[in-house]
């Protein structure tokens, strides 16, 4: 991979956006770069957690803008597939079988957000921005903004991000819920590795069945998501993960957990 770099680092798979002299911009091949990741992290049972971040200044600083021109005047029908191209890679974070934690370091645009609203877990270094600048562009929101912004935000400071195309901090990203974490530049990669193997070294089902059920609960009303968390519950009863987990407790000892994040 060029775009890309890839390494282990226990349980966890560090994926780096690595175009630092573009401000890890996004080119077709970067997508399919990321996409090819993420598919052997969900195949690889050694990988629990994954770890999006950039090198450099930047997170992302969004599409290649000068790629992008060379598909402006293409037929309709072929703009929309390649759009519904990159939108299955929304589909693939959301869905995927391993906890997804975007770690924001610096300038973060487009796809960059976009990237970080599909994610699990958000966590921001000191000096990270977050712009959506589709209206400045002539573009229309896509990847899944208008269902995961004002969920994460509230409708009406969602609205005021997308038409405004607002630069907002990291520290406003976190007052708004943006982001869950904001640690210190220095410490981002400390602080994401350990959280990452922090989650790692939960019980897989309840982590499996937990991030699932999560990509639920905001269309159910209260007595669905009360179904919902006993079905949940049900599933931890029959494991074996439980039975290790009451186990360890009661022998004072850390869990070995032999559960698969892979139903």
């Amino acid at each position: 991979m060029t775009d890309l770099k890839v390494r282990h680092e226990g349980a966890t798979m560090v994926i780096t956006f690595n175009r630092p002299e573009v401000l890890n911009a996004f080119r077709d091949q970067t997508y399919r770069e990321l996409v090819t990741a993420l598919e052997e992290a969900a195949d690889d049972p050694a990988v629990r957690v994954v770890v999006l971040t950039g090198t450099g200044r930047a997170f992302s600083a969004g599409t290649d803008l000068k790629e992008l021109a060379g598909h402006l005047g293409e037929e309709s029908e072929l703009l929309k597939e390649r759009t519904k191209a990159l939108q299955e890679l929304t589909m693939l974070l959301t869905e995927h079988p391993k906890v997804i934690i975007c770690a924001v370091n610096g300038l973060s645009v487009g796809i960059g957000v976009e990237l970080a609203l599909a994610s699990d877990i958000r966590i921001a270094g000191e000096s990270a921005t977050f712009a959506l600048k589709e209206v400045h562009r002539g573009f229309f929101p896509s990847n899944g903004v208008l269902y995961f912004l004002p969920r994460l935000v509230g409708h009406g400071r969602a609205v005021d991000l997308l038409l405004t195309g607002e630069r907002i901090d990291a520290a406003q990203a976190y007052a708004t819920g943006l982001v869950s974490r904001l640690v210190p530049d220095a410490e981002l990669p400390g602080i994401t590795l350990a959280l990452a193997e922090q989650v790692a070294a939960a019980a897989p089902t309840p982590v499996r069945l937990i991030k699932q059920a999560m990509t639920q609960v905001w269309e159910l009303d209260l007595p669905e998501v009360l179904a919902v968390e006993i079905e949940g519950l049900l599933a931890c009863l029959n494991s074996a993960d439980m039975i290790e987990g009451v186990n360890a407790f009661a022998q004072k000892r850390a869990a070995t957990f032999q559960g698969s994040l892979t139903a």
